[in-house]
């Protein structure tokens, strides 16, 4: 009878020790199994990393004129990445097929090297490729020089104007890695299109390349000085305040041609923004010359622009008001 409860015993400290052995297990393979869902769910590729959400005005060509247009854009900044190369990577990007009258002026082939900073001033040096034109304008560049010259510029200033504009930095200077080894030497002058003779230096904004409101109306106005009807054209709005259509540019080349328009020495006042930044008061005097009626002197009047697709423009009855009656 003893011999029978020892063998009973022994049997179920045997059961016990069993089931001990299953509790300590199971956390070790719920342990190993957690551990394999958090290495899957990992991804070690660069593009993988965390990104913020940023804004910033980009600056492009606007049509083949010597003007720079602002997009803004949200982008995102990997964690790993600083604000400033992301923006150089989005102006490469070129601007969103939406913008028609937004031209790409930095060859999308170029990369960024690398982007550092020395007080306020910021370096970035570009692959070779930023010394060639977009393969859209390389047509354009070979039937005309001038042109070729003006996107070498505006390129540049596309880079300076948008980086200065974030406001950490006052000047910027490019340099090019022509061999790939990550050395970058100043772009030249030449290389810039701002001269034939030695190298650029740290370059400050050129606000006079952007086209704000004051730069639209100096436009318009310049535009009617030297009867350019269908660059003129461009600038007025598609629709008025009250949703009514510009004419054809047909009709529109018919009416200022008849009325003899002619404008001289004017002169670009302050702007008034307003309160929704879409549109605004900019002040100007010119002297005005209709028909064969007598010039007269317009003297600091406000004109009003209104914002369409990014851009700075006149409606058809703000154009007729202040220049054709």
């Amino acid at each position: 009878m003893r011999q029978w409860k020892k063998i009973v015993c022994i049997l179920l400290c045997g059961l016990l020790l069993c089931g001990l052995a299953a509790c300590v297990k199971e956390p070790e393979e719920d342990a190993a199994s957690s551990s394999e869902e958090v290495s899957i769910q990992i991804n070690p590729l660069p593009e993988a990393v965390s990104k913020d959400k940023e804004t910033a005005r980009l600056y492009f060509g606007y049509m083949h004129e010597p003007l720079l247009i602002g997009e803004v854009r949200v982008f995102s900044v990997p964690i790993n990445e600083n604000i400033q190369t992301s923006i150089i990577t989005e102006l490469i990007k070129g601007p969103s097929a939406a913008r028609a009258d937004f031209t790409q002026i930095i060859n999308p082939e170029t990369k960024v090297v690398s982007v550092r900073s020395e007080g306020t001033n910021l370096f970035v040096t570009l692959s070779k490729e930023f010394l060639s034109p977009p393969e859209e304008t390389l047509a354009d560049s070979q039937e005309n020089e001038t042109y070729e010259e003006t996107r070498k510029m505006l390129a540049v200033y596309s880079i300076v104007n948008t980086l200065i504009e974030q406001g950490t930095y006052s000047r910027v200077q490019i340099y090019i890695d022509d061999d790939g080894t990550g050395n970058g030497r100043p772009l030249t002058l030449a290389e810039a299109g701002l001269g034939t003779d030695g190298t650029t230096e740290a370059l400050e904004r050129n606000g006079a390349l952007n086209l704000s409101g004051p730069n639209t109306l100096r436009e318009i106005m310049s535009c009617i000085e030297n009867k350019s009807w269908d660059t003129l054209y461009n600038y007025i709005s598609y629709k008025n305040l009250y949703g009514e259509d510009k004419p054809s540019l047909e009709e529109f080349r018919s009416e200022v041609t008849a009325a003899k328009l002619v404008i001289s020495d004017f002169k670009i006042g302050d702007e008034i923004e307003g309160a929704d930044g879409l549109a605004e008061v900019v002040m100007a005097s010119y002297v005005l010359k209709l028909r064969d009626g007598d010039a007269q002197t317009v003297a600091n009047v406000p004109i009003k622009l209104i914002m369409e697709n990014d851009i700075w423009k006149m409606t058809y009855t703000e154009f007729k008001r202040n220049f054709l009656s």
